[in-house]
């Protein structure tokens, strides 16, 4: 899982996530997101400007974005780039209604009925959808697409854990079987890669789903330039770390795109981005930091600007053994007093970020805005005098070196937090820890305080409510924290196909788990994209960053 995968990619103004999604029950839900940061690529310039190739097309959006793109087979594929091609070129059984991420609508299935014990989910299929190939779309794609991605052994492959067996009822039905009860699986399955593929392609092409797909496949090569789904675009070719090319799909089963062409240019400098955008080289920059974007919105350029999935949280320790102030729930209440929150939003943000109240991001099922912790430092001096620190203590906080998502450096983030908690009595000392060397601590165990990214595999609450409250799990584990009911609410939560009695334990969740403040969540970052002017239909979305087919250029 990516959870503490870097969002930040040379200093730039990006993020994601995100890869992946969130719900349950038979509307209701959201995403996935990203993988683990790959290596930058080198600064690639095209050959051909891209006002020019734009003129080649009859319609062309050009955008620029820092790659990451390891491959474009969809159930291999794990980075930040690939989602927003996926999207566009492979469909899923469900996706988002819209900008609500609570709910999961249907898409290529038309319906689905889920049994009684919430074990097996029974998609019903259109049956008007064609692939790319011109093949028609069935069941038999479904379980194909579903097992290759499982038994590819690949970074993603873990999404289907949560799977038993997939039936192939009829060509337009297919049921799949889940281990256990998960109302977050109907979320689960917008992350693309859950992208169904043209079974009788892929396999023409080396591709294989059986149990030892991870050493017999073969079809990632020929996916990596060429297209096996039913989406409004074609692949027609990813040059490595230059760009990506698209084009319109003229046979697709709704309406056809607006564009004809889509172009995807490896710019890995924001200057650069900023420069392109500005002069009409490039239609959509999706990498400028925030001076950049102000910038540009001065010379009267259009920004769009949408809410990310991520968060950077404060973590402390439980254990009186790493240290005996912290283990004190009234000490880390004091602490979470402390924080000046909108400091950290409207100063180093400059605005570009909104208060995340829990671990749980805004947005998201059960969530309120207005749970979380004020900034009251008389209410923190007088929880430290009530615990026997009046005087106030010292405890060292250890940081990664890095930048988290939004251009915020976690160097300048610890200094705040440690001029905030200077005010109430409480001595902070840094340590920057380069970011391996942090990870590997903080996951031990052995770190007093520290300040994290968190980055999401889908969007349900699920998937930071079983992490951050259950006992022994990830996040948990990390700072010591243990409190059997808190962690049952988590995992009752994850069990419950009612959407509205899920929002009402995932908010008690939350509650709890600020009363006992093992984790304070800090802020939700902002992502800032500049278009041009004449660019229609652009809407952030933290799993594949823009719908392309909503795209249009006046």
């Amino acid at each position: 899982m990516r959870k503490h995968r870097s969002l930040f990619i040379l200093g730039i103004f990006a993020l994601l996530l995100s890869l992946t999604l969130a719900a349950c029950a038979p509307a209701n839900s959201s995403p996935s997101a990203p993988a683990e940061q790959a290596t930058q690529p080198a600064d690639a310039q095209p050959t051909q400007a891209p006002a020019q190739e734009a003129k080649a097309g009859n319609k062309t959006l050009v955008i620029a974005r820092v790659f990451d793109i390891r491959t474009l087979d969809p159930e291999r594929q794990y980075e930040l780039t690939p989602p927003m091609i996926m999207h566009a070129v492979y469909e899923n059984l469900v996706t988002f209604d819209g900008t609500d991420y609570t709910k999961v609508v249907p898409f290529l299935a038309k319906s689905w009925d889920i049994s009684d014990d919430g074990l097996v989910y029974t998609f019903h299929l259109r049956d008007d959808v064609k692939f790319h190939s011109g093949n028609p779309l069935t069941a038999a794609d479904v379980k194909f697409s579903f097992e290759r991605l499982h038994n590819l052994k690949d970074n993603p492959s873990w999404l289907m854990d949560v799977v038993d067996s997939i039936e192939v009822v009829d060509d337009h039905t297919v049921a799949i079987t889940l281990t256990e009860p998960n109302a977050a699986f109907l979320a689960m399955l917008v992350s693309p890669n859950f992208g169904i593929v043209d079974s009788k392609t892929v396999q023409e092409h080396g591709g294989v789903s059986t149990e030892d797909a991870d050493t017999k496949d073969a079809a990632t090569d020929w996916l990596d330039q060429n297209s096996a789904g039913t989406g409004p675009y074609i692949l027609k070719g990813w040059t490595r770390d230059v760009e990506v090319v698209l084009e319109k799909n003229p046979n697709y089963w709704r309406e056809p795109a607006k564009l004809d062409k889509i172009i995807i240019k490896n710019v890995t400098d924001s200057a650069t981005q900023r420069m392109m955008v500005g002069r009409g080289d490039i239609d959509v920059a999706q990498n400028l930091d925030i001076d950049a974007v102000e910038d540009y919105k001065k010379e009267g350029g259009k920004v769009v600007e949408g809410n990310t999935m991520d968060m950077i949280y404060l973590a402390m320790n439980n254990s009186p053994e790493i240290s005996e102030p912290l283990s004190k729930k009234e000490v880390r209440q004091a602490v979470a007093y402390a924080i000046d929150y909108d400091g950290i939003i409207n100063g180093l943000m400059k605005g570009a970020a909104i208060r995340l109240p829990s671990i749980i991001p805004v947005g998201l099922l059960g969530t309120d805005p207005n749970i979380g912790y004020p900034h009251d430092p008389d209410k923190a001096k007088q929880l430290l005098a009530d615990a026997g620190y009046a005087d106030g203590f010292t405890v060292k906080m250890v940081y990664p070196t890095r930048t988290f998502a939004g251009g915020l450096a976690a160097e300048t983030l610890a200094a705040k937090i440690q001029s905030d908690l200077a005010e109430v009595g409480i001595t902070l000392e840094l340590e920057p820890r380069e970011p391996v060397s942090h990870l590997a601590d903080y996951r031990a165990g052995k770190l007093p305080m520290t300040i994290s990214p968190w980055t999401p595999d889908f969007l349900d609450p699920h998937g930071w409510a079983i992490p951050f409250g259950v006992p022994g799990e990830s996040a948990a584990k990390r700072v010591h924290y243990e409190n059997s009911e808190v962690g049952d609410i988590a995992i009752a939560a994850g069990k419950e196909t009612d959407q509205a009695k899920r929002a009402k334990m995932y908010l008690e969740f939350q509650k709890k788990l600020l009363e006992d403040a093992p984790f304070i969540g800090l802020i939700q970052p902002k992502v800032l994209i500049a278009v041009g002017n004449d660019v229609q239909g652009y809407v952030f979305n933290p799993v594949w960053w823009v719908d392309l087919y909503d795209l249009d250029k006046e």
